[in-house]
């Protein structure tokens, strides 16, 4: 949508003096958003955007049918200052160049995600809107300085392994987290609240048909449009993690995964395995190829993220194609799940029925399942590790020098949160 285009839609009257006043502080709002940090303001341009009188905020971000929809509350939005609504208005478009409302749309504890995703958008603010939690908060309600810039999956792991009675202070009713209390007898116009992320979840209620793959697309399809909306002179304005999130959009070449798990199946069912440790016979020259070694006794690890937004079809699905592959190789394997921690192990192979059911459904922790091969002293040169998941999770990890990992991802490969993994990532499209 052209910026024409959109401030004709917003002089389009609802029938409401309180609706059309929302909709010229919008457009000024973004008018002035446009002008300093551009693409910010390209990425609102292209959000669907709606009025909603029940919405307990002044706006937040919303599914509706594998869309996200800006909802605006226009009565909420009457004394709001335009420096107040371009803030708010930025801290929606940076949850969404995160992909928040996707990558915890179905996380348990919706408190400390909203705590985490607003600690990490609003240290690319210069003033965060009433209501929303700064790190400078935390910090203060902790008691401890905590690492600036980090993405909201780490502030998030941060949170939840904090000890009970820390976690209680998060939650304590009229507690601003500023350290002040608010007035016991507030009225909820008094209290103002910016930002909602209800409509991140889906409702129990609901009748739609989530699907993680199309709604990433769509998120990707607002990105890609911004950033090419954006001239380079203003690119070179944003932060360096939001240009870093942003370049994430593009294309990435498409290889079939089972076609390399096929080959790899093969090659330690023959005693062979791809080791750095040995010269490539074809080309010796190139250090970055593997060679490879003989070995015995071939193990085969699955790792399911037990994430929420990995759905049970999807699972189930992948796990019936490595089970054909294995059975042609006549190996087989185990299957664990994991998401914070290793849990379930079961053994896949032909002729047993596998029964996998998903438990929790929690934050995404990759350095679990490196910590259990490493605390089980499984061997590493005989080994192929499948690590099937959406990719969210903790940026850095140690790998114990496990390297004959394979990621397998329900979205994009290059959305895979952990920086320079080991072994090789693979989409699972197609």
């Amino acid at each position: 949508m052209s910026l024409g285009d959109f401030l004709a839609r917003l002089h389009q009257n609802d029938g409401s003096d309180n609706h059309v006043t929302s909709a010229q502080q919008i457009r000024k709002a973004i008018i002035s958003i446009l002008q300093k940090q551009r693409l910010f303001g390209e990425v609102l341009l292209q959000l669907p955007r709606e009025n909603d009188l029940q919405l307990p905020a002044m706006m937040g971000l919303r599914w509706e049918d594998n869309h996200l929809v800006l909802v605006i509350n226009p009565e909420k939005l009457v004394h709001v200052r335009n420096d107040e609504l371009q803030s708010l208005l930025e801290h929606e478009a940076l949850h969404l160049i995160w992909m928040h409302p996707l990558r915890y749309a179905s996380y348990p504890h919706q408190d400390l995600v909203q705590i985490a995703t607003d600690v990490a958008v609003n240290q690319y603010l210069t003033e965060s809107p009433q209501g929303t939690v700064t790190l400078s908060q935390l910090e203060k309600v902790l008691r401890q300085k905590l690492m600036p810039k980090l993405d909201s999956q780490d502030y998030l792991n941060i949170l939840e392994q904090l000890p009970a009675e820390q976690q209680e202070k998060l939650h304590q009713p009229g507690l601003n987290l500023n350290g002040s209390k608010q007035k016991e007898n507030a009225t909820a116009d008094e209290v103002k609240t910016a930002d909602t992320h209800n409509g991140w979840q889906e409702p129990k209620t609901s009748q739609q048909v989530s699907n993680q793959v199309v709604r990433l697309a769509n998120i990707k399809r607002i990105l890609n449009r911004s950033w090419k909306q954006t001239p380079q002179r203003d690119r070179g304005l944003l932060p360096g993690n939001v240009k870093a999130q942003l370049q994430k959009a593009h294309q990435t070449k498409i290889v079939d995964w089972r076609q390399v798990l096929r080959h790899q199946f093969g090659l330690i069912a023959r005693g062979q395995v791809n080791s750095h440790a040995r010269f490539n016979r074809r080309q010796p020259l190139r250090m970055d190829l593997p060679g490879k070694v003989t070995r015995l006794d071939p193990a085969v690890d699955i790792f399911v993220d037990n994430s929420g937004s990995v759905t049970d079809q999807e699972i189930v699905q992948t796990l019936t194609t490595l089970e054909k592959m294995l059975k042609k190789t006549k190996l087989t394997a185990n299957v664990y799940s994991f998401d914070a921690r290793v849990t379930a192990k079961q053994k896949l192979h032909d002729g047993k029925k596998l029964d996998f059911r998903r438990t929790g459904g929690g934050g995404t922790s990759f350095q679990c399942v490196f910590d259990y091969l490493h605390l089980h002293h499984l061997t590493k040169r005989n080994r192929i590790i499948i690590i099937i998941t959406d990719g969210w999770g903790e940026e850095r990890i140690n790998n114990y020098h496990y390297q004959n990992v394979y990621w397998l991802m329900m979205t994009k490969a290059n959305q895979l949160s952990v920086k320079e993994p080991p072994g090789r990532v693979l989409e699972m499209r197609g």
